[in-house]
């Protein structure tokens, strides 16, 4: 079974002003998402904005990612390897392996439309190509193709190994987790969202990709162990507040979001990528932080309440 747990972060990359990646700053960033406790890292997906950089770009990354993890070796990895064509994501997958990561992972090829047996191809390469752990990525928000459990199977028969799944979608994502359940098979389903993580954890599953471990990693750690109590009232109020917090960050672009909340900390997130640009806007990073010093005070009150054991130090005070 896969050695991939928790909560995982799909961080973003920090570039420069002159649109370069900053790779010390990003790799500060990193290593400071380890020291909070994130479980791992899902490198140059959309928050990391793989999609937007060439391949030695992407390979860049993917060696700061080694580097972040060389005192956390019990953490993991992955390497989103998604491209408009097979030959750059078989090549990405390639190189992960090479570098030591433990899965890799790809949405289906974007901007062409493509039929069912052509995406399936695709991923029959990126998962033939290498020896680890390869997951299918379901974004249709990104990818315009939305997964089927029929066609998940058909990948399992070639050895895919995890879906990771960014639909929300839980007619299809239910159809998935408890087909793999009842066959026994050795396949690994990551909710790609802190949405509906209550209800993913209630069905027993134990891994999720949480944008929000950018910059309130501590909380997303605090939830977490929250979710593992028996107290179904305090996983409640504690999911409720957790919503609630997002939908007030989310405003706009994810990706930019994470960087005017780092922002609202005091903390360097330098620049993103063009054609996206992070905003000059004091009121709303002001009005970030009192979000986000409110959602670390809400969480750690509904600890206390139920009188949890889990510890409440600010990780990121």
């Amino acid at each position: 079974m896969s050695k991939i747990t928790g909560v995982i972060s799909p961080c973003i990359t920090i570039f420069n002003e002159n649109n370069v990646i900053d790779q010390e700053a990003t790799l500060n960033l990193w290593m400071d998402l380890f020291e909070n406790k994130v479980d791992g890292l899902f490198v140059t997906g959309s928050y990391g904005l793989g999609p937007l950089m060439t391949k030695e770009e992407r390979i860049t990354l993917f060696n700061i990612a080694v580097e972040a993890k060389k005192n956390y070796p019990d953490r993991s990895i992955i390497a989103h390897v998604g491209a408009p064509d097979t030959e750059t994501a078989v090549f990405l997958a390639k190189e992960a392996e090479k570098m030591g990561f433990d899965a890799v992972a790809a949405v289906p090829p974007w901007y062409n439309k493509y039929n069912e047996e052509q995406i399936f191809n695709y991923f029959k390469a990126i998962i033939k190509s290498v020896n680890i752990p390869a997951y299918a990525y379901n974004n249709p928000n990104t990818s315009g193709y939305m997964f089927t459990l029929k066609f998940v199977n058909r990948l399992q028969e070639i050895g895919l190994k995890g879906l990771k799944d960014a639909s929300v979608d839980f007619k299809f994502l239910s159809a998935v987790y408890y087909d793999a359940m009842i066959h026994n098979k050795d396949f690994h389903v990551i909710l790609g969202t802190e949405n509906c993580w209550l209800t993913w954890s209630q069905m027993g599953a134990d891994t999720i990709i949480g944008g929000m471990t950018n910059y309130v990693p501590d909380v997303d750690y605090k939830v977490k162990e929250i979710f593992k109590t028996d107290n179904y009232t305090a996983k409640v109020e504690a999911y409720t507040l957790l919503s609630q917090f997002r939908s007030k960050v989310l405003f706009t672009d994810s990706t930019i979001c994470s960087h005017l909340a780092l922002n609202a900390q005091g903390k360097y997130s330098g620049y993103t990528r063009a054609p996206l640009a992070i905003p000059e806007n004091p009121t709303k990073v002001e009005e970030l932080a009192g979000f986000i010093q409110k959602i670390r005070e809400d969480i750690d009150s509904v600890i206390l309440k139920y009188d949890l054991t889990i510890g409440l130090e600010s990780a990121l005070a």
